[in-house]
């Protein structure tokens, strides 16, 4: 049996049926669903399988300079990470002991001029030792038949709001327009060099994509995303088409992205992730966008596994399958999962059911 098959997603992805639905396991597995799937005997290359899944991403090597970031940074506590982009994280955990996200110290919060931030040392993704493994893990991907993603999430605005702040960012919209024009710019320019380095190394998908959206609604109006960002992600697809026209576009946002989809598509998407149930149900988005977008996700990670029974997450997935699976278009993804025991025993019940519901029959 071979598990894993470059040929099956190819299909999904031109909105073709396959043997099976493709899986992904990229923000999902860690130590504890590892351990899970050892003590389940599933047998190796399942295991292997349910680990790694149908896709490898790659990204571009990049180190903060932290030197140079210490005086944007006055606040940052000795435990934090810094980004390349100069943002500290500070792990959070809840009462209970799980991950609860991270405490952000933005490097941009008071750096309020153009002028300023001409001076602000932004990430030198051009330089060789970040982007020249790329080909090779490409080709070493393919050999191991995944599907390759070329990682660029964080796009424009979610990158820019993080080094600024998304309240000043906001602001900034209205009373500094030059300064945001300026620091979209900034952000582009790489995002677009980066673009065309995965494609020159031979990704199949370049996922993009901003936090734009709550669960309940969008956190710009469309006409400010048209306006201000949509141009910057239409930029950074067509950089990586001049180099393949073929290249698939995954766009990841959590929330309610609806109204969005629109201009996503006119902007070069061809796939959207993780498409939250809870925020924007699949089927109806199948129903309505379902020929010319691949739903990317689709997992009630914060509804059925959070709280649901093993009857729920079985009647969950074969609803998938009657619903959303149909034509092709469809890889399975957890996302944003936080692990409690409930939540285990539920994925214990996912890896025992998926290899053979999942199946196009």
């Amino acid at each position: 049996m071979t598990c894993r098959s470059r040929e099956r997603v190819a299909r999904i992805l031109a909105h073709k049926e396959a043997d099976r639905v493709p899986f992904d396991t990229n923000g999902f597995m860690c130590g504890e669903v590892r351990a899970l799937l050892a003590d389940m005997g599933l047998g190796q290359e399942m295991q292997e399988y349910y680990v790694a899944g149908d896709f490898k991403y790659l990204e571009f090597q990049l180190k903060p300079d932290r030197g140079a970031l210490r005086s944007y940074l006055p606040d940052l506590p000795a435990g934090a990470e810094v980004s390349a982009w100069g943002v500290g994280k500070l792990p959070l955990k809840s009462a209970d002991g799980y991950s609860a996200g991270n405490r952000l110290f933005h490097p941009l919060a008071d750096v309020d001029t153009v002028e300023e931030l001409e001076r602000f040392p932004f990430p030198d993704v051009t330089a060789p030792e970040c982007h020249r493994h790329l080909p090779e893990a490409a080709r070493s991907a393919r050999r191991d038949e995944f599907t390759v993603v070329g990682q660029m999430s964080q796009t424009t605005l979610e990158t820019a709001y993080e080094m600024r702040g998304m309240e000043r960012l906001f602001v900034d919209f209205h009373e500094r327009p030059d300064y945001v024009k300026a620091l979209f710019g900034k952000i582009a320019e790489r995002r677009r060099f980066q673009a065309r380095c995965f494609a020159e190394a031979g990704v199949d998908v370049l996922r993009i994509g901003d936090d734009i959206a709550t669960q309940r609604a969008l956190l710009v109006s469309p006409e400010t995303y048209r306006r201000w960002i949509k141009p910057f992600h239409a930029d950074a697809v067509a950089a990586a088409r001049q180099v393949n026209p073929r290249v698939d576009v995954l766009y990841h946002s959590d929330g309610a992205l609806t109204a969005l989809l629109p201009d996503l598509l006119d902007a070069g998407v061809t796939a959207i992730n993780p498409v939250q149930p809870e925020a924007m149900p699949p089927w109806q988005i199948k129903q309505a966008f379902g020929d010319r977008l691949t739903l990317w996700g689709c997992c009630g990670s914060q509804s059925v596994y959070a709280f649901g029974s093993k009857d729920a997450v079985l009647d969950d997935l074969r609803m998938l399958m009657r619903t959303v699976a149909p034509g092709g278009g469809f890889v399975l993804q957890f996302y944003n999962m936080l692990l409690t025991d409930r939540v285990m025993d539920n994925l214990r019940c996912f890896f025992e059911a998926f290899w053979e519901v999942a199946q196009y029959r």
